[in-house]
């Protein structure tokens, strides 16, 4: 029987399925059945979770399956974001279920899967059976393992349910985040306190049971943890008056509160200079018109951006309007929001992947409730559903850390700037080091161009000096770690009293160890590269998947039992820092030493307080922060980035060495950085050492422009992961083949797209899957877009009897 759209809704489920699918509403869910919540919905014999997107125009309700369960109360997201979704959807070529799963907070899915039990009949096979038959592992596995998903595809199980060796029934997943409960008291509804006889007199006693009913008061419930922590007693008492029938207790959901320290207390200066006023009026311009635009916030280190974000974010915050303050990196969220925090109040929530997931539930809750103006963190909280928003701000637009590695692989950045088109608000893109795509797009007249070229009270950038750490021809080949320049220069900044930081993009303490023998480094056996030895755990550990052992230093591949050390990392320049400057506070600030919660922002506390002499980290150190006592920058090895086989090695390595170099003299005095480098002629290194941008840019450019590289083309990157290293490489090669034939069948398809490859990838093995890699070039947004769309189809019967998978990578960052 036709029905009206209104009756049916589009939902789409958590699973790695492209489509949406329209579902019948129950008549007992129609009230709560809204766009945003989750419901459990069947698909193909499983309960599985979806999203309501919108109504659905499907009208043969008979035909359609019914939803389950609504699973939330209030919606998780509103109706205006939902466009968003499906576009990263769409662009990133990425289930929408699978999108939407991503970017809410971890362990809200409800799923169900196959479990499997066996038959009396079953128990007899296994024993029955000889022990090489393919069923027996199968049959012994869910022996074990009765409760468990099954690891073992439909057509390996069903052969053997149809012989009634087993039964499959449906088990389901819990959900990991969920309120946090939590017990409360209160005064009854109809209690008196003026007929309670406390305790009389002026003793300890009597002035204690006071306090405590001054504690409670008339009004709203009051947490037991509450009164515990500030009454020793609070339990005797509570259970005193409950039994009096004066109070009651019960449980209420409380919200988290992962709110960071608030570092550094910002007061805003007394007068903008003009740079600064100019900047700002623009902004207010873009903000008043209501519409969307984009604004690159071209500011050089220490030229005051940070200032401009909270009154762009104020002034922004005045007129009802909400805002998103994108970073880099967790531990300059945490930092940020502090010193947001301390000038806009508590309306300002923090969200990002560090924090827990009852936390991430928490935070989500409260902005999709109405009860924050500013959301600030790092990729993810480009999400963060503020049906008001009228600006996002990208804080070190030109970063890497806003492309995501894993699967939807969007990148933070350009997908700001599309939500800001789709929503009417307004995109600042800010940095002292723009990525050549931003800036060509000024160029372009895509953006508009603001720029602050000066410092604040126009103090002078820092002096940069370029340390030579290639030996003389005619001496051995003996590299210091630390050069006897920047030994120097940071014994003088100890002598003054300041502070130095140090920056190595590689953490660990030796690269790796190669045995002197047969000359074979110690490598990962799940992967294709050499182990890095760590000291603090004193173990050899995989920098890809976690792989450890420990160090008994024997060849794994001879037995020869002397290896030899190679190469440093922040670690070891620790440890050796420690050595020269024993009198002097080191620490280390990389992912190893910030692993646990809050370690982050307690270096950068005690940095801050001046309770850290010299400070050694990796590109966490780089980013955004603001030490007036930081005098010294030393990059200990300049050319790292540059020796990766990555068309953007060069802007990468320009960009940190200016962005770590603007870190020194942000305060009275004036600052000095020293590079060591083995490239000291490197365009890259030369640009960044006189602060040059428009010098770097020009080079690039045409480098970029004569190679076709973006931004005068778009990149899509596949990758074909698989157990067998010949599988996998026919795979690529026949997929390689298939988008040829695509190609050659469009309309100017190879005068517009180029394919390099099949080739296998940098990284030829990691987690123990062999890795095979496509790259398309092409000077056509859309054809590349359709290009992707049929390569994504046509891989699933290409790729599935082969057990190879495949992922898309769109604009990608890394190249293997």
């Amino acid at each position: 029987m036709p029905t009206t759209p209104a009756a049916s809704l589009r939902i789409a489920v958590s699973l790695p399925v492209r489509n949406t699918f329209s579902y019948a509403v129950p008549k007992e869910l129609k009230a709560v059945a809204e766009i945003g919540r989750r419901v459990t919905v069947p698909f193909q014999g499983l309960e599985v979770t979806g999203y309501i997107l919108g109504k659905s125009l499907a009208y043969e309700h008979n035909e359609l399956k019914e939803v389950t369960e609504v699973l939330d109360d209030e919606p998780l997201f509103y109706p205006q974001i939902v466009p968003f979704f499906e576009w990263v959807a769409d662009y990133y070529v990425y289930p929408i279920g699978k999108v939407i799963q991503s970017v809410l907070p971890g362990g809200l899915n409800k799923k169900s899967f196959k479990v499997a039990s066996l038959t009396e009949t079953g128990h007899e096979a296994l024993l029955r059976l000889p022990p090489h038959y393919d069923e027996i592992k199968i049959l012994a596995w869910i022996k074990d393992n009765p409760d468990k998903r099954l690891p073992f595809s439909f057509s390996e199980v069903e052969p053997l349910k149809k012989r009634g060796w087993l039964i499959i029934t449906e088990g389901t997943c819990r959900r990991h985040a969920r309120p946090l409960m939590r017990r409360f008291i209160r005064l009854k509804e109809r209690a008196d306190l003026d007929d309670v006889q406390v305790k009389k007199g002026r003793g300890t006693g009597a002035k204690n049971e006071m306090e405590f009913f001054e504690a409670i008061g008339h009004g709203d419930p009051v947490l037991l943890c509450d009164l515990t922590a500030k009454f020793s007693n609070a339990g005797r008492l509570v259970n005193k008056w409950v039994k009096a029938g004066l109070l009651e207790t019960g449980m209420s959901p409380v919200f988290r509160n992962p709110a960071g320290e608030i570092i550094t207390q910002t007061a805003p200066p007394l007068e903008l200079y003009d740079q600064q006023v100019k900047v700002l009026s623009h902004i207010r311009r873009c903000l008043d018109r209501k519409t969307f635009s984009t604004c690159l916030l071209h500011g050089v280190t220490g030229s005051g951006k940070t200032e401009v974000y909270l009154r762009a974010i104020e002034y922004a915050l005045a007129h009802g309007r909400q805002a998103i303050l994108l970073t880099p990196e967790i531990s300059l969220a945490a930092y940020m929001e502090g010193i947001f925090r301390s000038r806009l109040g508590d309306r300002v929530i923090i969200y990002h992947s560090g924090l827990s997931p009852g936390e991430r539930y928490d935070q989500w809750r409260r902005i999709a409730r109405g009860e924050a103006d500013l959301v600030i963190g790092a990729r993810s909280a480009l999400f963060a559903p503020l049906p008001r928003l009228g600006l996002i701000m990208v804080d070190e637009e030109h970063d890497t850390s806003y492309k995501q590695d894993a699967a939807p692989r969007y990148q933070g950045r350009d997908a700001a700037v599309v939500r800001c088109k789709m929503e009417g608000a307004l995109a600042i893109l800010g940095s002292g080091t723009p990525s050549i795509q931003s800036f060509q797009n000024c160029l372009n007249r895509k953006y508009h161009l603001l720029v602050m070229s000066d410092r604040v009270e126009k103090r002078p950038l820092p002096d940069i000096e370029i340390v030579d750490m290639r030996p003389p021809r005619d001496k051995p080949f003996h590299i210091p770690v630390i050069s006897r320049r920047l030994k120097k220069a940071i014994e003088d900044n100890l002598a003054s009293g300041n502070q130095t930081l140090l920056f190595l993009n590689r953490r660990g303490f030796h690269r790796m160890y190669v045995c002197r023998s047969c000359g074979k480094p110690v490598s990962c056996p799940h992967c294709d590269v050499g182990l890095t030895y760590h000291l603090e755990e004193d173990r050899l550990v995989c920098h890809y998947c976690g792989f450890s052992s420990g160090t008994h230093l024997i060849c794994p591949s001879c037995g020869y039992p002397r290896l030899r050390a190679y190469g440093f990392g922040t670690e070891k320049v620790e440890q050796d820092l420690k050595g020269l400057f024993p009198d002097a506070h080191v620490a280390r600030m990389d992912a190893d030493s910030t692993k646990k919660k809050g370690e982050a922002v307690g270096i950068l506390k005690r940095f801050s307080e001046h309770k850290i002499d010299i400070l050694v980290g990796t590109q966490m150190i780089t980013k955004g922060y603001d030490f007036p006592m930081v005098t010294l920058v030393g990059v200990v090895a300049a050319d790292l980035s540059l020796g990766f086989p990555d068309f953007r090695a060069a802007e990468r390595t320009f960009q940190i060495l200016e962005q770590v170099a603007g870190r020194a003299g942000r305060g009275e005095q004036r600052g000095r950085v020293i590079i060591q480098t083995f490239n000291p002629d490197h365009y890259a290194i030369e640009a960044a050492a006189r602060h040059d941008f428009d010098l770097f840019f020009k080079k690039e450019k045409a480098l970029r422009f004569q190679l076709g590289y973006p931004p005068f083309s778009r990149l899509a990157f596949l990758m074909l992961k698989g157990n067998s290293m010949e599988e996998t490489k026919e795979a690529c090669h026949v997929l390689t083949r298939n988008i040829m034939d695509v190609i050659n069948r469009t309309a100017d398809g190879a005068k517009e797209t180029q394919v390099l490859g099949p080739v296998q990838a940098l990284v030829s093995k990691i987690k123990g899957k062999y890795r095979w890699q496509i790259l398309i070039k092409s000077r056509s947004a859309l054809q590349l877009q359709n290009l992707l769309e049929e390569a994504e189809a046509m891989s699933k019967n290409i790729l599935k009897s082969k057990g190879v998978s495949l992922a898309i990578d769109v604009d990608p960052y890394q190249m293997g």
